[in-house]
């Protein structure tokens, strides 16, 4: 229904597409299916205990929903009133920059807006602007900072010569009707739009709790079941095909795998294969569930699951995400879809409130965990 899309979401999709997919396996449909019958044995997964949470939308969800979607679409405005540049402002530039004496491509720019205080090159690079005026052209050098989003480029020193356009100032617009029918497609009215959003909301929230109680007992299932390892192709499969994706998302903002991963995911090296192995373990124990009580996908079902694929995740037709995951690979994740419609269905669900919630929201602690044979054995499938 929204026209717009917002970069500030763009890393959490990303993220979220490749775990997603990731879960789902990869390459062989059959090669997932074997290596569930070679290493594991199921436990429990049907009457398993879940909780779901119920949330409720307040009318302070939807004004803070709201007041986003306006400071989202606010405009630049050019500052009239004064000259001089103040804290806060939003600068326009053209800018060239030089690290180690050669072009600093990032900062190459031209009739572009900066917002002082987003500290993009650092705080000396933002306070160097304030009491310069319009017009104004100067030379300044600073230390890049260290977690800078392009290694390549962190904690060096950086010759920027930047020219001053004008200052401008941000407008955030009015919601009035017009603005609802510049970011809808439906609703032609504030009231309209204002329940809509309250709608919206609590359909995300719904198939979110949804989602996670989905989540919570598949990894119950997996503590449940007896994992004997997995395959060197299963393990090396999974590897391979996130780190390809998290290196592609990495390169798209100027990082290196590493850092994307770091500064993201919270992971390094090591934490980064743990975490392979789980996705690993995960599949395994969808598959053997799936075998179990017969749940498959069938041509004409994988048909429309591929087109709504492509349409919730971005892509541009079937015909490339099938490029970029393989049939066998998507086939994988909707079953694994399945298997986890099917724990829900045969789950015993207790509904609690959302400020009810315990704050620990973990499945086991560090002792079941350490008991846990799956952990005995991750060594082994990960050598």
């Amino acid at each position: 229904m929204r026209k717009n899309v917002f970069m500030s979401r763009v890393v959490v999709a990303a993220l979220s597409i490749s775990m997603v997919m990731g879960v789902a396996g990869c390459g062989n449909s059959d090669k997932a299916s074997n290596s569930a019958k070679k290493y594991v044995t199921l436990g429990e997964y049907k009457n398993l205990d879940v909780d779901l949470t119920v949330s409720t939308i307040t009318d302070e969800a939807v004004e803070e929903e709201i007041q986003s979607t306006l400071e989202q679409n606010a405009e630049n405005q050019e500052v009239t009133d004064r000259t001089t540049v103040q804290e806060g402002d939003i600068v326009n530039i053209n800018m060239t920059a030089t690290v180690d004496g050669e072009d600093f491509d990032d900062a190459n720019l031209e009739d572009s807006d900066y917002t002082l205080g987003d500290n993009e090159y650092g705080e000396d690079f933002d306070k160097a602007f304030i009491g310069k005026n319009k017009g104004d052209t100067f030379d300044l050098t600073v230390t890049l900072p260290s977690d800078y989003s392009d290694d390549t480029y962190a904690g060096k020193e950086a010759a920027f010569n930047i020219t001053i356009n004008k200052i401008e100032k941000s407008v955030v617009p009015e919601l009035n009707d017009e603005f609802v029918q510049s970011v809808s497609d439906d609703c032609k009215t504030v009231d309209e739009y204002r329940k809509y959003v309250k709608e919206d909301l609590q359909k995300t929230a719904d198939d979110d709790n949804e989602s996670s109680a989905k989540e919570d007992l598949m990894a119950l299932a997996v503590e449940n079941a007896t994992i004997k390892g997995s395959s060197d192709d299963t393990y090396n499969l999974y590897y391979n095909q996130l780190v390809n994706d998290y290196t592609s998302y990495a390169q798209q903002w100027g990082m290196t795998f590493d850092n994307f991963i770091s500064q993201f995911m919270g992971m390094d090296e090591e934490s980064f294969k743990d975490f392979v192995l789980d996705q690993v373990y995960d599949i395994q124990v969808a598959m053997a569930i799936a075998d179990k009580e017969k749940l498959t996908v069938s041509d004409k079902e994988y048909k429309t699951l591929l087109k709504q694929y492509a349409e919730d995740y971005g892509w541009d037709s079937t015909d490339e995400l099938e490029k970029a995951y393989s049939k066998e690979y998507l086939k994988n994740n909707m079953t694994r879809d399945k298997v986890l419609d099917f724990l829900f269905e045969n789950a015993n669900v207790n509904k609690v409130a959302e400020e009810d919630e315990t704050t620990d929201d973990t499945l086991y602690d560090e002792e079941t965990e350490s008991e846990s044979e799956t952990e005995t054995e991750s060594e082994t499938a990960a050598e």
